[in-house]
């Protein structure tokens, strides 16, 4: 069995299809409501909670007993860390400790399966990135979500806790209304072409049904024992190919225009080094034009 804490975001709704489509029994908790959700499963139970209580989480492992436990709770922006950094630290600490707290005092813990996030390298001196690299975060973000690593070692050394660290690199796909290929998207419908940057900082995209796959696979195949595990395609896209591949799928002939002004917090590159998880067998099946032409039919439709 697996529980997905945040099962009402973005990311964890599609963790809780994927789970399911893989044979996992899934509940799905969080403080909104998935069942409204595109993506998430109709038969998977929802429990609506605050994982800031004790109380709920408390119940909320005693009663489902899970196998794993998926966690993806909490905000994930850069730039609102940067401006609220207290706020970003509470929503990414407090209800993370009390699931391990909650966790730790059953009678067999379930794996935890923190996803994290790659904003822990910052910019790396080298590419692609290791697990190993030594963390360089330049963001509160970043700087939270190695916090957020640093308590599944204590509840692992401590506690006994089966821990597992996913860091997830670029992300996009349908349903998520923000960061870059949304809001270059909406840009370029708006008729807008200046963009923020130089065009050359680059990231590494992977689709979000191939994310939510990769975190599958480990969940079904990692050890457990406190690793950390880059989720990524491996490879290295400049935000300037993003845009033209925006641009074509809209039809829009005119380039993209950059205003050369990078945001605060925002690495310049980024490639991962994959091979710890296509070891567990992970394949990407969206490659990036696809992903971004899917994604743009989508925002076109929505807006």
């Amino acid at each position: 069995m697996a529980l997905i804490c945040g099962a009402g975001g973005f990311l964890g709704s599609y963790a809780a299809a994927a789970f399911r489509g893989a044979g996992w029994v899934v509940v799905g908790a969080g403080r909104g409501d998935a069942l409204g959700l595109e993506k998430y499963p109709k038969d998977a139970p929802f429990l609506r909670g605050d994982f800031e209580s004790p109380v709920f989480v408390s119940q909320l492992l005693s009663e489902i007993k899970p196998d794993r436990l998926v966690f993806v709770a909490g905000p994930s922006d850069v730039q609102r860390s940067v401006i609220d950094p207290v706020r970003d630290f509470n929503d990414q600490m407090l209800p993370l400790i009390q699931v391990l707290w909650a966790a730790s005092q059953v009678a067999k813990p379930p794996g935890v399966l923190l996803v994290s996030s790659a904003a822990i390298y910052g910019n790396t001196p080298k590419l692609p990135v290791a697990e190993n690299e030594p963390p360089n975060p330049i963001s509160p973000y970043g700087f939270h979500k190695l916090g957020q690593e640093a308590l599944l070692d204590e509840f692992g050394k401590l506690y006994g806790v089966p821990t597992c660290k996913a860091r997830v690199f670029s992300t996009y796909g349908r349903g998520l209304r923000r960061l870059a290929v949304w809001e270059i998207t909406r840009r370029a419908l708006a008729g807008d072409y200046e963009l923020r940057g130089t065009g050359e900082e680059t990231r590494d995209y992977l689709h979000v049904s191939d994310i939510v796959h990769a975190l599958e696979c480990i969940a079904s195949r990692a050890p457990f024992r406190g690793e950390v595990i880059n989720v990524a395609s491996g490879q290295e896209s400049s935000m300037e190919q993003v845009a033209s591949l925006i641009y074509a799928s809209l039809g829009v002939t005119e380039p993209p225009r950059f205003d050369n002004k990078c945001l605060a917090g925002s690495p310049l590159r980024w490639r991962a080094d994959v091979s710890i998880l296509s070891g567990l067998g992970f394949k990407q099946k969206v490659d990036l034009e696809a992903g971004i032409k899917d994604t743009v039919e989508w925002i076109g439709n929505d807006v």
